[in-house]
């Protein structure tokens, strides 16, 4: 009886561990750089038609949630994609994606976004707030290649000019930016 106690008590604390781990990553999450609020497939294809993403290319998607894009890009587009998330489940959600769709062009890492090396994107994705685009824009312009398609959902990068902006109904819109 007391083995059963200890091994229950002992599921309890890794259960309240784990739980207090993911909430923790969710709130820097959303201090750092954006709350978790997946975008549409719909809207991941057509950023990626519109940035012209060709087999063999380089895709990055910043604040990659759940890695629907990574799948996307490496299946249907033949590029090689990763992605960098900070939020513990949906981090965890997108290696389970990856590992069961098969993708072998596709990574996803525990990383923030401001720290993963860019420089050979040829296509880099975010869907983040206002306030991490203004943080973003310098890094762009400091790592990125010349040429580098940037594929925003909704919100803008606050200086570069896009090239096109694509509404996708209401007030949300792709806006393609190249370096």
């Amino acid at each position: 009886m007391l083995a059963i106690k200890i091994i229950l008590y002992t599921i309890g604390i890794v259960l309240l561990g784990c739980g207090s781990a993911i909430l923790l990553s969710m709130e820097l999450a959303r201090r750092s750089a954006a709350p978790f609020f997946p975008s549409p497939k719909s809207i991941m294809r057509r950023a990626m038609q519109a940035a012209d993403l060709k087999p063999g290319e380089v895709f990055y998607d910043l604040g990659a949630g759940t890695g629907a894009s990574l799948v996307i890009a490496d299946k249907e587009f033949g590029a090689t994609a990763t992605g960098c998330e900070i939020n513990l489940l949906p981090y965890l959600i997108a290696r389970l994606k990856i590992f069961f769709s098969r993708s072998h062009r596709a990574t996803m890492k525990f990383e923030s976004l401001f720290s993963q090396d860019i420089s050979d994107a040829d296509v880099v994705f975010c869907f983040l707030t206002e306030r991490t685009m203004a943080k973003l824009e310098p890094k762009f312009l400091k790592e990125l290649k010349k040429g580098t398609r940037i594929a925003c959902y909704t919100f803008p990068l606050p200086t570069m000019k896009p090239e096109q902006v694509i509404p996708v109904g209401g007030k949300w819109t792709i806006l393609l930016y190249r370096r």
